[in-house]
């Protein structure tokens, strides 16, 4: 009777190796890679990473300034952006020699991005028109100098003319006024009734002695034509020069407040 001897398989080489590995090795290599990880998680990601998106345009209700007490709202603000854009792009082409493109109104020349340069023109402009429009309202020529209280005029006003169309009325000017049109039209006939205003009160006042010097010093404006001939274009002139003095300086001392988390905001392209 022959007797079997039975073996253990074996157990393969690769095996007994890394149970041979001390339990102090592995930790220290988990830790190691964790740290790396981390670091690896703090760096700043690639140069070609996407810009951070750019933050909303704030609502058109939204106060961007206040101006000697009169909020102005986007929907005001955007409309001086956009009648200075164009003196804005020609100023720096002419001066800096900017091109247009899509890093025109991000790029600083001297110190300042045509952006920005677009902002300070559209303030000044609304601040001067503000006080005229507050002063119209003392004078009693406007019930009403905010902004809020325009596009009601100019809605009602489009209103006007769409009836007067459908029932075959006469009506002078366009069909219907844009908003910026319709602005432009009320500043106009506005400034002209403040002006009559002013000189009637003697605010604005048209000595003899002072036109003739305006003449003297505008001979140019009227070739040709003696101080006589001239003189009612010379009033006239004469006054709108001293009217556009008193706004200067009504405006220059104005009280000014921009709400920079929404004036920044506003879109300018």
């Amino acid at each position: 009777m022959s007797t079997s001897t039975r073996h253990r398989p074996r157990t393969p080489a690769k095996n007994r190796a890394r149970g041979n590995v001390p339990l102090w090795v592995i930790a220290i290599t988990a830790l190691v890679a964790a740290a790396v990880i981390a670091v690896a998680a703090l760096l700043p990601g690639p140069r070609h990473s996407r810009p951070p998106a750019a933050a909303p345009a704030p609502p058109v209700t939204a106060v961007a300034a206040t101006i000697d007490g009169q909020d102005i709202p986007v929907r005001e603000l955007v409309l001086y952006l956009a009648q200075e854009r164009s003196a804005t792009f020609t100023h720096f082409r002419q001066k800096f020699g900017a091109e247009d493109g899509p890093e025109f109104w991000t790029t600083e020349h001297d110190g300042q991005t045509p952006a920005a340069y677009l902002r300070e023109r559209a303030l000044a402009d609304v601040t001067r028109v503000t006080v005229e429009l507050n002063l119209a309202h003392r004078q009693g020529l406007l019930a009403d100098s905010g902004y809020d209280a325009f596009l009601r005029n100019w809605q009602a006003e489009n209103a006007r003319r769409r009836t007067a169309v459908t029932t075959h009325q006469v009506i002078y000017g366009p069909v219907q006024y844009t908003e910026s049109n319709y602005f432009t039209y009320v500043l106009n006939n506005l400034g002209a009734a403040l002006r009559d205003r002013l000189t009637d009160t003697r605010a604005i006042t048209t000595p003899d002695s002072a036109l003739r010097s305006y003449f003297s010093a505008h001979r140019g404006d009227f070739p040709h034509r003696s101080f006589a001939a001239a003189h009612e274009e010379v009033r006239q002139a004469y006054v709108l020069d001293r009217y556009r003095a008193l706004i200067g300086r009504q405006a220059g001392s104005a009280r000014v407040r921009v709400h920079h988390a929404v004036f920044d905001a506003v879109p300018v392209t």
